[in-house]
């Protein structure tokens, strides 16, 4: 019995296999990373706390969180999501999440830490919108 195997062959094969991936995920990613910012600001809007404030011009936190799908950065080559505040509150972010505190030490702001609370939320729904972009790239 003889088996023969041409290396090359198989190898380019490989490679092809591994382009198209390539090119799969490039077109996919922008819809899981849009998916992976709806739920981070879905979740991010449930962590942030009720406000007693009302009235013209103003706008609560939760009606002003944005998602941006950031394009490949030259360096890393990396494509990514982020979840950020609007013009109008974008400034009270991390005053509300880090906390502040007086001149003499004492807390101003209690430290409530919603954006963390928000990305442990979204964990599980990131990890299966993952799995369905690798499926997906893998299957086709």
């Amino acid at each position: 019995m003889k088996v023969d195997f041409e290396y090359d062959k198989a190898l380019q094969g490989m490679v092809a296999d591994v382009l198209r991936c390539e090119k799969i995920m490039e077109s996919e990613q922008e819809k899981a990373l849009g998916e992976i910012g709806k739920v981070i600001k879905k979740n991010t809007a449930a962590a942030l706390p009720k406000s007693n404030e009302a009235g013209p011009g103003y706008k609560h936190m939760k009606e002003d969180i944005k998602v941006t799908i950031n394009g490949k950065r030259k360096k890393t080559g990396v494509t990514g999501v982020t979840v950020h505040g609007g013009k109008l509150t974008a400034y009270k972010w991390h005053m509300l999440d880090d906390g502040t505190r007086n001149p003499n030490g004492t807390v101003h702001t209690k430290a409530i830490h919603f954006t963390k609370k928000a990305v442990d939320a979204s964990a599980g729904d990131i990890d299966k919108i993952v799995d369905n972009l690798i499926g997906r790239v893998v299957n086709d």
